[in-house]
């Protein structure tokens, strides 16, 4: 449970706050297989070729494997649920990490961008604390931007902020370089 912001309203002149209470709920959906090579849904198209590529170089670490999860939204009611424009609102409204994979001893938050900027760190930033908020795996978190290039600034905010950075190249000769930094 989280309390968003304050609610305030005017009243003959005084002004009173109210909390208010919210689930911010978390839905897994179905496990993918690794080798599983469709469009992943909500990954941008530049995307999935390097998705890809880490998968063929790291999919064996993942024992489940996650795509078009939901973090966050409004909770609904059973009878809520039933409604497909409910449902469709939920839908809109959740965020959605490109990736969610499961290792044998962590959860990891994955995002995915070719050349990642704010809007990527910034995603991983609030979608660990929305998964903390209702996790569904019981395992430690760990957020990873997987790329093909990253500029320094970047770099060094993410890998400030305890991100793991994998940069995948285009040549598959070429090594991946992985960084991780405690944050």
């Amino acid at each position: 449970m989280i309390y968003v912001g304050s609610r305030r309203r005017l009243a003959e002149g005084v002004q009173i706050t109210e909390r208010m209470e919210m689930q911010m709920p978390t839905t897994l959906g179905r496990a993918y297989s690794v080798n599983w090579r469709g469009r992943p849904p909500h990954m941008l198209r530049p995307d999935v070729p390097i998705w890809y590529r880490f998968l063929e170089r790291y999919g064996y670490l993942f024992q489940r494997l996650y795509y078009d999860c939901l973090l966050g939204g409004p909770e609904l009611t059973p009878a809520q649920e039933r409604d497909p424009m409910q449902r469709m609102y939920r839908m809109n409204v959740c965020k959605r990490a490109d990736a969610i994979a499961e290792t044998d001893k962590e959860t990891w938050l994955i995002e995915v961008a070719d050349g990642p900027g704010l809007r990527a760190v910034g995603q991983l930033m609030v979608y660990r604390y929305l998964w903390r908020e209702d996790p569904k795996i019981p395992k430690p978190d760990r957020r990873l931007l997987v790329c093909r290039m990253i500029d320094r600034d970047m770099f060094a905010a993410a890998a400030k902020d305890g991100i793991l950075i994998y940069v995948i190249p285009n040549d598959p000769d070429e090594p991946p370089r992985v960084w991780a930094t405690p944050g």
